[in-house]
């Protein structure tokens, strides 16, 4: 049995997408840009917020990138604060899980790329006190697949890397996963195939929240 289960937070504990392309759809409005297309979008997700609107915006303009780059994400965080809790819900069988795991003394902690006072408000408005530490992607901090953030929550509640798995929907969880030389979980309803999943290198595959919680608790 694991001791921790550190989970990334988008496509993984939380079907958040509908909110997140919102938010990228109005900065796109305020450029006179197309909508992005809502199948495309999820494929932008897992880099961070500043690498998903830098590949937009890349596509768009061939000047003054930065400039509109910091332009957009003004736009996409401005509404996003607003409006980060209108779509936003736990996947089915989540919270369940989160309490399972409390059950067996299984420390919970999360770590996202999303920025960390996002992470903080939509955890704490969802998750409450279900989860021992959460941080999301801080200033001085490099985003997810650099470990940094994932050993700090590990050296936090004191366990051995051995005794904890991180659990993500995305390559770039796996990869973040495998710099901290800790086992990984790659879950399947989120936003990458189980094929791209098991080519990073996941060192398990959940299709469902069950077969999840059992990796976790019988590994």
């Amino acid at each position: 049995m694991f001791k921790a289960a550190i989970f990334d937070l988008d496509g993984t504990l939380l079907d958040s997408v509908k909110d997140l392309e919102n938010a990228c759809n109005f900065a796109l409005s305020k450029f006179n840009l197309p909508y992005v297309d809502s199948q495309n979008y999820k494929l932008l997700l897992g880099n961070g917020r500043y690498y998903m609107v830098k590949s937009i915006v890349e596509k768009y303009f061939s000047i003054n990138k930065e400039e509109i780059i910091n332009q957009f994400l003004n736009y996409f965080n401005t509404y996003y604060k607003e409006h980060m809790l209108d779509n936003t819900k736990p996947f089915n069988e989540i919270i369940e899980l989160l309490e399972e795991l409390e059950k067996n003394n299984i420390v919970t902690a999360i770590l996202s790329n999303k920025p960390d006072d996002f992470t903080k408000t939509l955890v704490d408005n969802i998750f409450k006190n279900k989860v021992k530490v959460t941080y999301g992607l801080r200033d001085g901090y490099k985003a997810k697949p650099n470990p940094d953030t994932l050993l700090d929550i590990i050296d936090m509640i004191k366990l051995k890397k051995s005794d904890c798995v991180y659990i993500g929907d995305t390559e770039i969880d796996i990869s973040t996963a495998r710099n901290a030389n800790i086992k990984s979980i790659g879950v399947l309803w989120g936003y990458r195939s189980k094929s791209l999943l098991k080519q990073e290198g996941a060192d398990y595959i959940a299709s469902s929240v069950k077969e999840l919680k059992d990796i976790i608790i019988n590994n």
